[in-house]
């Protein structure tokens, strides 16, 4: 096996639905339109980059279900290497229901399933030395603080995206090995107990080698260093489901600032692929590829001349 980048975390079946508005308790109600789909962060991810064209992995666990052999389908079907999923006997595939209204506001019940039993035992530091980036998405501490090992000791690039359930990482051991850390407005005042703004962000990227990026939903994203301070407004467009798209804006950050190091367009990129994914039901049905987001940051005037060229000599290089 072959990979480039490793996406570590949860895999769901995503059952999303969409409402004028949310019911209340003993309350039915009649859905507008709704989808089940492959989910859960670390798929999302995945999938997003290997729709981008770079050859992804997954560590992660499934059950051994109808819903975990639609999840390992579909994965596979978008250039997902699922080789290093874990098909769980006698245990469920994640479930993810969400239910959003007219207004954005959104209603989820999870069940964990097989997700319950990820953890640092799952990691084979075999494969994982033959990629050149480890993408940990959602907090799961021991296997965090393991990968993290993993990729400073073998100057892999590490990825972290702790998401919301990420209250028992421990930070102060994970952010000295840590080249991007992928959060939003909540998570910033949560974890690292700050405003969100220019100065404080500024002063918080200096306390660990790597780039902060920080998403702002409907007003774009910024990212900094300590020293560099970029920004990237949203783009607009017309908004369905935003169900998986900071998974898929971290997939289009990664996918470009691995190959350029330019945070500002790696900014761009990222924005432009949140903003395509959010056109549709669903966290992976919306997802583009390269060519389609490389065209809709043409069509607003963003060039990723350089981006591309590093998918084109890849490719002249395998013939």
């Amino acid at each position: 096996m072959s990979v480039e980048v490793f996406s570590i975390g949860r895999v769901n079946i995503d059952v999303c639905l969409g409402v004028d508005r949310l019911p209340a308790s003993e309350e039915h109600r009649i859905a507008k339109d709704g989808c089940i789909s492959a989910g859960g962060s670390a798929a999302n991810f995945a999938a997003q980059m290997a729709r981008l064209g770079v050859k992804t992995g997954l560590i992660s666990c499934i059950g051994n279900d109808l819903y975990g052999q639609t999840m390992l389908r579909d994965l596979g079907r978008a250039g997902v290497d699922t080789s290093t999923v874990l098909v769980l006997d006698k245990q469920p595939t994640g479930i993810f229901l969400s239910i959003v209204d007219d207004a954005g506001k959104r209603n989820v019940v999870v069940q964990p399933g097989a997700n319950k039993f990820l953890e640092k035992h799952v990691l084979d530091e075999s494969l994982l030395v033959r990629a050149s980036t480890i993408h940990m998405a959602g907090g799961f501490p021991m296997m965090t603080e393991r990968a993290a090992e993993i990729a400073t000791v073998n100057g892999i690039v590490f990825s972290f995206d702790p998401g919301r359930a990420a209250s028992s990482v421990d930070f102060k051991r994970v952010l000295p090995q840590t080249d991007l850390l992928f959060m939003n407005e909540h998570e910033v005042k949560t974890y690292a107990g700050i405003n969100p703004n220019e100065r404080a962000l500024r002063r918080f990227a200096k306390t660990f080698p790597g780039i902060l990026v920080v998403k702002l939903a409907q007003r774009g994203a910024v990212a900094t260093d300590g020293f560099e301070f970029c920004k990237s407004e949203a783009f607009n467009v017309k908004v369905v489901d935003t169900l998986g798209a900071g998974d898929a804006f971290a997939a289009g950050f990664v996918a470009a600032w691995t190959r350029c190091e330019k945070i500002e367009q790696a900014l761009h990129m990222a924005n432009a692929v949140a903003a395509l994914t959010i056109r549709e039901r669903g966290a992976q049905n919306g997802q583009p590829s390269l060519d389609e987001t490389a065209k809709f940051l043409s069509d607003h005037g963003i060039s990723i001349d350089n981006v591309l060229r590093t998918f084109r000599r890849g490719k002249k290089r395998r013939r």
